[in-house]
């Protein structure tokens, strides 16, 4: 019976999980989303940020972060309430077979792509480690021969990890998190006992790299991107344990290494006279204090543990995107699929000429399509339904679904996303004036959400029903 509750769990797509198979309490779900967020990646942001100023970097972390969260965590809501992956959540906006094939597809590519930027920084640590410390720059720079056997290497590890499903992966998250709790303890201790506080606090805007407006988009990309959302938040015992854990536990995570990075920029930007992005890598710093070896070896665990989550969320999209007619695709299938895919992806980052370059450009590109979808997600939710939801429709794959629209696709909804995402590439070229002052991401939030409303006034439609949710015993409650 355990073994079958298992292999349901990740069929989920086809039926949503009953309540007897949500075994994340708060903490499983909290470390799991502090493991994601303190990654690699949130600390070349906080490096971003660092060099834009102190009072800056204390302002987008503790005002604009925790609000940008908040819509993110209504999407572990929606998904804990009905027991949705991330695909499922965009039915009723772009239709069954609409919401399906636009975010499994999207979803897919994108969750490969973030493990691309995770599979890189690891197999540096890893070739460092070898090196026995920090290595010379340039030496283990993008297209190095040295980063071939450590990408490939990392990529089977997480691939093995990802087909393995949640329990697998929630037991590495613990494991991670703890670990990178204490490395930047260690961290913050040291560059904290070295340096004056004060020369600390008046660190920066020496060389800005972004302007405050366009960190504050790039924060939203950050979060709003974390697309397996819906793939974890429904295996939470609770909507509540869905909601804190997650909001807290991707803010906790990112807001830690954020200064993490950070620290590094200024730490090393005070020892050395200058300030670069790339020294926002922790293990640049810990090298100087005689620690890289541990901060090493952590880096690589948190590169392994992140991306085994994100290929978990490629692999229930992919699964949702194969499943037709009521048939199921075997998850392990799936999951082994883009474990095998990763293989060949791993390696695009090498034929950037820096990773820095590679990094902006794949967030740049995926926040146009993302913003505007969970902006169509959530308008759809809280101002057309009204919060009402149908489960059984959700996972009706026929035309039998309330869901279903035309052909199987939500042409309001679809309107609005193709003109969101439009806007979203368009407003830098023809209002540079506006993205400057506002930014691209909440214009592009309004447009589309107002395109949305228009477009159902438009076709009169109106639906509003009450959610069902699964009993114990697979019986409606409403």
């Amino acid at each position: 019976m355990r073994r079958e509750s298992g292999r349901h769990l990740e069929l989920t797509g086809i039926r949503p999980v009953s309540p007897r198979e949500r075994t994340y309490g708060f903490f499983d779900l909290f470390w799991n989303w502090f493991g994601d967020g303190a990654n690699a990646s949130s600390w070349y942001f906080g490096g971003l940020l660092a060099l834009s100023g102190v009072p800056f970097l204390f302002w987008n972390t503790f005002f604009w972060t925790p609000l940008i969260i908040l819509p993110w965590a209504t999407l572990a809501y929606i998904a804990s309430r009905t027991g949705a992956t991330t695909v499922v959540l965009a039915r009723p906006s772009l239709g069954v077979l609409g919401g399906s094939l636009f975010l499994g597809v999207a979803e897919t590519v994108v969750q490969i792509g973030w493990t691309t930027v995770t599979t890189y920084i690891g197999a540096v640590s890893l070739v460092q480690i070898w090196k026995g410390g920090i290595s010379p720059a340039g030496e283990a720079s993008p297209g190095s021969p040295s980063l071939v056997l450590p990408i490939l290497s990392i990529a089977l590890l997480q691939g093995a990890v990802a087909t393995l499903g949640p329990r697998a992966i929630k037991i590495l998250k613990w494991v991670a998190s703890l670990l990178l709790l204490g490395f930047g303890g260690v961290e913050t201790y040291e560059v904290l006992s070295r340096w004056d506080l004060s020369r600390l606090l008046t660190y920066g805007k020496s060389a800005p790299v972004f302007t405050p407006v366009q960190l504050v988009d790039i924060s939203f990309i950050n979060i709003w991107t974390w697309l397996q959302v819906g793939d974890f938040a429904r295996l939470a015992k609770t909507p509540k344990v869905a909601v804190r854990a997650s909001w807290l536990g991707i803010w906790g995570g990112q807001a830690w290494f954020v200064f993490v990075g950070a620290i590094g920029v200024i730490g090393l930007g005070l020892a050395t006279g200058h300030a670069n992005p790339d020294d926002s890598d922790p293990a640049r710093l810990m090298g100087r204090l005689g620690l890289s070896g541990v901060a090493l070896s952590v880096i690589f665990l948190s590169s392994v543990s992140v991306s085994s989550s994100n290929l978990y969320g490629a692999g229930m999209a992919l699964l949702a995107l194969l499943t037709r007619g009521g048939k199921t695709t075997n998850p392990r299938k799936a999951l082994g699929a883009v474990s095998l895919i990763q293989l060949a992806t791993a390696f695009i980052p090498l034929l950037f000429s820096s990773f820095i370059g590679y990094f902006t450009t794949f967030l740049s590109t995926i926040g146009g399509i993302f913003i505007p979808l969970w902006s169509l997600v959530l308008t759809d939710y809280l101002l057309h339904r009204k919060r009402q939801l149908d489960v059984p429709s959700l996972y009706e794959t026929t035309s039998r679904s309330r869901y279903w629209g035309r052909g199987g696709f939500h042409l309001p909804g679809f309107l609005a996303l193709g003109l969101g995402i439009a806007f979203y590439y368009l407003l830098p070229r023809v209002a540079p004036t506006v993205v400057h002052t506002v930014g691209v991401t909440f214009p592009s939030i309004l447009w589309t959400g107002g395109v949305y409303l228009l477009a159902l006034r438009w076709t009169s439609e109106k639906d509003t029903c009450r959610i069902e949710l699964l009993t114990d015993d697979g019986e409606k409650n409403g």
